[in-house]
């Protein structure tokens, strides 16, 4: 892809727990707009590398930068507020509540209106709800998701409960969309389906997204780079093919050539 500016820099990276080293001096960038994903077996970093950018860990060195400001040190919700969201390896929806429920929860950032605005429902009040409701179903359309707008996400296939919760994540309006195994638990229909949904997704919104997945086939379809880590470390840096085809990689975890 043609060279853009950074959004995230990580440098340096290292995170331990108990002197073993989870993460070991990690270094790479997103760039605006780019679909990024990391890969490596159970164990190699990635969910605590995860965890580091969201803010949930704190690392005991390195440099998390996002659009030039330092992460590290700030909570997650102030995290969130720069312009990142995330999903999980499992579904983080709530069941009871209907799609659309659900949706505008991600719209609570952009509610400006006091308390009285809101139960008076006039004026700005009126004219931000007017606005949710339009944003919610501009991503229900994106992710194919409008029919099931007042159904109680509890009742959808885990399939359809991944859609929501992506659907969920761009009501946000993130810069950067973090997706933590976002095929896990799918079968091959609905793996293809979401690999095409997350495409589409970065190419017509342009935001960018760093993903993780255990899925190579997947994983080297859609990416614009990958980054391989193994026990914690970087051990291949590039182009879909050009990480298939590192002797480290291949030795490493995948057993062979992909």
């Amino acid at each position: 892809m043609p060279e853009t500016t950074n959004l995230l820099d990580v440098e340096d990276l290292s995170l331990s727990f108990s002197g073993v080293r989870a993460i070991d001096g990690v270094t790479f960038s997103v760039r605006e707009g780019e679909l990024f994903s990391v890969i490596g077996p159970n164990g190699a970093g990635k969910s605590s590398l995860f965890n580091c950018i969201s803010g949930v860990y704190k690392p005991q060195s390195g440099s998390i930068r996002f659009a030039g400001d330092q992460l590290i040190g700030l909570k997650p919700h102030r995290i969130a507020r720069k312009g990142i969201a995330r999903t999980f390896q499992n579904v983080d929806v709530f069941p009871a509540m209907t799609v659309q429920e659900n949706l505008l929860l991600a719209r609570d950032g952009f509610m400006r209106a006091g308390a009285l605005g809101c139960m008076i429902r006039i004026g700005r009040s009126a004219r931000e709800e007017r606005e949710a409701a339009a944003a919610v179903e501009h991503y229900a359309e994106l992710l194919h998701i409008t029919d099931l707008l007042a159904a109680p996400v509890g009742s959808l296939p885990h399939g359809t409960q991944k859609r929501v919760e992506l659907a969920r994540v761009l009501a946000a309006e993130p810069r950067l969309i973090m997706l933590d195994e976002p095929v896990a638990g799918m079968n091959h229909d609905e793996t293809g389906e979401m690999a095409a949904t997350i495409q589409r997704v970065n190419r017509e919104l342009r935001v960018a997204i760093l993903l993780v997945e255990h899925d190579m086939s997947m994983v080297m379809g859609i990416s614009d780079r990958v980054c391989a880590l193994d026990f914690g470390q970087r051990i291949a840096l590039g182009s879909p093919a050009e990480v298939a085809g590192d002797a480290l990689v291949v030795n490493a975890y995948l057993g062979g050539a992909l």
